[in-house]
């Protein structure tokens, strides 16, 4: 089987490359082989609303932006298999399904689990979506088949804010276009994958609307993995003379079952089972988002951004060594910023000035219930029996466990400038231009605790202020050549159950972060970073560019979540001086309007800088003696992204795409001492078909059908007798389809 896996990517290879060589021959070409220059990039991030776009040469950053051209071909089923195939985003999967992928790059992650040091911001049409409660982002909710562009800005930037440690994914939705459109798609494939949906947009007068709705379901590659979610977007839009308006609502209820990982034992035996069967995840979202851009006249402008935004969601974990649990999480959020801005010329310069002040209050209810299990039902009845009580009265079947609420208010103001300090300095067409900025936060925690056991044990209040300088230089050598440095300041404030969970003397019992608070809020200092990056960007010929970023980002007070199973307990704290360092290569091209190839190699080095001790899953009641070098967890070194698309006709595009992720550190190995998880390959493949008003696809997944696991920790395993400690492993899904068409009416 391997070999003949091997013979079809070659010969898939080779007709690609041969159709290449013999498409010059062609008498009638359907594709033009003049040499087209690749677009020029412009980016809207560098404001916090998109009102004034900067060329990539007037930005001390790395950014990379993918449009919803590029998202629609890539087929994708999240947000992060779009982004996987920037230079250095890493995916781990912790939780077993298509749709719950931690997200990380530069050494930081963006999850959905709970006690996970949170590194990554992300903005929906300039609102923040990171949750309240532990700064988790749920990427289920993420609009991904309404997204017109997708702005990854790596590093601290003051416009963004806390929490933005590796940088801020900028997400901006669709709007209604000059031509009215009418589409309908369907899709399906492995694993009882099935989707429709659709949309409607257009313009009449000044007003423009687009309205859309769909639905995925699928049954899953693993056993109690099926999925299901629903969304609707709309959004209204008016524009005349200076003023643009737009008024946006989300709509998403999905259900995800998680399978987690599996014991190792288990893992080589059956890699499609389940070995908690029943955890899953149900979130409802409703969110309206209004943005206001007023032209001023003189170059200024204004802008305003509002939103209401309620998160209702629902977590079963099923345990196989206490009782279940049951959180039930109720989050409204509201708030806005307005932004002023101002583009022009000072001392005959080009000049770019932003001023922005912004302000979020989060009201969060959280309730956790443990609920009897087969197991814990057993034992509590047989430990009441022992103590002469009664065991229908001393072992409920459901019991309320925490309630606790936190009124959260944020506060931020900014000021950034960009400014051109001159031309022909020391070339004739060379440029220089200096960024400077400084942000403002304040957030203030009001934590109350209704828990039925001793209420008011984690009732307090914390708050926490931090300001944050940026600096950066880029200077062109011409059109097709620059350098850039930049220096800037990251913060991420301890969130509310992270709070609630800081004692390591009275820490969380059970697997659920926050089930069990306390009052040691003071013992959580906020995260703060310093970044230093150095970069080069080049577009040698017009079809071809490349650019390459060197960075070092030196971290004070990390956050980390230890447990320990022995005790089932887990605490939250501060970790002393941690560092990410590493360098960004990354090349694209667009050759002769016929084949589109691209490559990036990522090399992360994520490490320790204190001596510490850490409680670890991999050796219950022995704290893991961690040195100053040792590697972080959950990064691999190494990663290697390369692809091209083939335009075989103006009808007919074949892809292909190769990515190389290497070894890495198993959670809760901080000390370096057991085996890594092994390196691997994946190969994806697709044909897109184009023709009048009909689109169609067909995606390869794994097309090798490779065997390999994306994440790993330790855990007892409860089903053997004595319950040795194991590696428990996410198997990725093996070899699987997705075919589908749309149609515009």
């Amino acid at each position: 089987m391997r070999v003949g896996r091997t013979r079809f990517v070659g010969i898939f290879l080779g007709l690609i490359i041969g159709y290449w060589g013999d498409s010059a021959l062609a008498q009638e070409p359907e594709t033009s082989q003049e040499v087209v220059p690749l677009p020029e990039i412009l980016v809207t991030a560098p404001a916090r609303l998109p009102e004034v776009p900067l060329s990539m040469a007037e930005i001390p950053a790395s950014v990379q932006v993918i449009t919803g051209e590029e998202i629609q071909r890539s087929q994708a089923l999240n947000l992060q298999d779009v982004m996987q195939q920037l230079p250095g985003v890493h995916l781990n999967d912790q939780q077993g399904n298509s749709f719950q992928f931690d997200l990380s790059f530069r050494g930081f992650s963006g999850t959905s689990v709970t006690g996970v040091p949170q590194g990554i911001s992300v903005f929906v049409d300039g609102v923040r979506v990171n949750e309240p409660a532990v700064e988790e982002i749920n990427f289920d909710l993420l609009p991904l088949d309404h997204v017109e562009r997708i702005e990854l800005i790596r590093g601290p930037m003051a416009v963004f804010g806390r929490n933005s440690l590796a940088g801020s994914v900028n997400i901006i939705t669709r709007r209604g276009g000059p031509e009215r459109e009418i589409e309908a798609e369907m899709s399906g494939g492995s694993y009882g994958r099935r989707k429709a949906g659709g949309h409607i947009s257009g313009t009449a007068g000044p007003i423009d609307y687009y309205f859309s709705g769909s639905q995925f379901d699928e049954d899953g590659w693993r056993d109690q993995t099926d999925s299901r979610l629903s969304q609707a977007f709309g959004k209204l839009g008016f524009r005349q003379g200076g003023t643009d308006i737009t008024l946006s609502y989300q709509f998403q209820n999905n259900r995800i079952l998680q399978a987690g990982t599996l014991p190792e034992s288990v893992l080589k035996v059956d890699r499609a089972q389940n070995f908690t069967g029943g955890d899953f995840f149900n979130p409802n979202l409703h969110m309206g988002a209004l943005n206001i851009h007023q032209r001023l006249g003189g170059g200024f402008s204004l802008a305003l951004n509002g939103f209401v935004r309620s998160f209702e969601t629902e977590q079963f974990n099923v345990s196989l060594i206490s009782e279940n649990s049951r959180l039930f999480n109720d989050t409204l959020s509201g708030g806005g910023t307005l932004q002023l801005a101002h583009e022009g010329r000072f001392w005959g310069r080009k000049n770019t000035l932003t001023l922005g002040a912004e302000y979020t209050r989060h009201d969060v209810d959280i309730r956790v219930f443990e609920e009897q299990n087969d197991r814990s039902r057993q034992q509590c009845r047989d430990e009441a029996l022992a103590a002469g009580q009664d065991p229908d009265e001393a072992c409920p079947e459901k019991a309320l466990d925490s309630v606790l609420s936190d009124k959260q208010n944020t506060v931020g103001a900014y000021i950034q400038d960009t400014a051109e300090l001159g031309r022909g300095l020391l070339l004739s067409g060379d440029s220089l231009f200096v960024t400077g900025a400084l942000r403002a936060d304040y957030v203030r925690h009001s934590i109350t605790d209704s828990s039925p056991e001793e209420p008011g044990k984690a009732s307090g209040k914390a708050s926490f202020s931090r300001v944050l300088p940026r600096a950066g230089l880029n200077y062109n050598l011409s059109d097709h050549y620059g350098i850039y440095f930049s220096y800037s300041q990251g913060f991420r404030v301890p969130a509310f159950l992270e709070l609630t969970c800081a004692n390591p003397d009275s820490p969380c019992v059970g697997l659920q972060a926050g089930v069990a608070p306390d009052t040691g809020f003071a013992k959580l200092s906020p995260v703060r970073t310093h970044n230093y990056e150095v970069g080069f960007r080049a577009r040698p010929v017009p079809w071809l560019e490349g650019n390459f970023a060197l960075y070092r980002t030196d971290v004070r007070d990390d956050i980390f979540s230890v447990s320990d199973p022995a005790e089932l307990t887990v605490f939250f704290q501060n970790v002393g001086n941690t560092r990410r360092q590493g360098i960004e290569i990354g090349l694209r091209g667009l050759f002769r309007n016929v084949l589109e190839p691209y490559a990036n190699y990522t090399l992360t080095r994520a490490t320790f800088r204190n001596n510490i001790q850490l409680a670890s899953p991999g050796t219950p009641g022995v704290p893991q003696q961690v040195e100053a070098g040792d590697d972080i967890p959950s990064t691999p070194s190494h990663r290697v992204n390369a692809g091209l698309r083939y335009h075989l006709y103006r009808w007919l595009t074949l892809s292909l795409d190769l990515s190389y992720v290497g070894d890495q550190f198993l959670r809760g190995d901080e000390a370096n001492t057991k085996a890594k998880l092994d390196d691997y390959v994946v190969l994806n493949a697709g044909i897109d078909l184009h023709w009048k008003r009909f689109t169609g696809f067909v995606k390869i997944n794994n097309l090798t059908d490779n065997r390999y696991e994306t994440f790993g920790t330790f855990a007892p395993n409860a089903k053997v007798a004595g319950e040795p400690i194991e590696r428990f492993l996410n198997p990725a899904p093996p070899i699987n389809v997705l075919v589908g068409a749309s149609y515009r009416f």
